[in-house]
């Protein structure tokens, strides 16, 4: 099998797996899937893409070096930052609750820049670019340029198609009834707030102890 298949393989696996694991952005792309539908949330599926660049460079070239001190302060923008999201996302589902499911509130912010600041605020990515992603993507770099392309192709491709594949399916469940989905909205919301204290908790753990 050429190496570049098998790279590429690697990093379709890892995004399909980072796609589907629980976290934050996932439910954020949920929340505001069920809020607008897909059409319009699905700009948040592409945030990666852009939020990414500093992350991989910080993780792969920078980390070693980076106090871990900072971590613990990225965690606690992050976590934050999550609470603000959950509490406008609590704001939405109240207004969400008394409109027709056929016409939602609209949301005036920027979705996809909140799906940024979230990737960039948040110390999952920089841990597994740092563990996982950045020594496959050096090993590969090592090899050609090529492979290393291939990678990253293989990696985001899968990783973005898994998050489309979110949003669609919860787009679906909107047409289950409006009880349905703003019960959904509502365990959105309740998982944003837990994502968020667990970050400022460890944060507060790390910077203190």
């Amino acid at each position: 099998m050429p190496s570049s298949l098998v790279v590429f393989i690697q990093g379709l696996a890892l995004g399909i797996s980072a796609s589907a694991a629980p976290g934050p952005f996932q439910t954020y792309l949920v929340n505001q899937t069920l809020l607008s539908g897909w059409r319009k949330s699905i700009t948040i599926s592409f945030a990666p893409l852009i939020a990414d660049i500093p992350i991989v460079l910080i993780s792969v070239l920078l980390l070693d070096q980076v106090p871990t001190s900072l971590m613990d302060w990225i965690s606690a923008a992050g976590g934050c930052f999550i609470l603000y999201i959950a509490w406008k996302s609590w704001g939405q589902w109240r207004r969400f609750s008394h409109s027709p499911l056929a016409d939602p509130e609209p949301t005036t912010d920027n979705q996809l820049l909140n799906g940024i600041l979230m990737n960039l605020l948040s110390p999952g990515p920089y841990a597994f670019w740092a563990l996982v992603n950045g020594p496959l993507l050096i090993s590969a770099i090592n090899k050609s340029w090529f492979n290393g392309l291939v990678f990253i192709i293989g990696f985001y491709g899968a990783l973005i198609t898994g998050f489309i594949a979110i949003a669609l399916i919860f787009s679906y469940t909107r047409k289950l009834g409006q009880r349905y989905v703003q019960g959904l909205l509502l365990i959105s919301v309740i998982i944003l707030v837990l994502f968020g204290c667990l970050l400022l908790g460890r944060a507060v753990m790390g910077i203190v102890y």
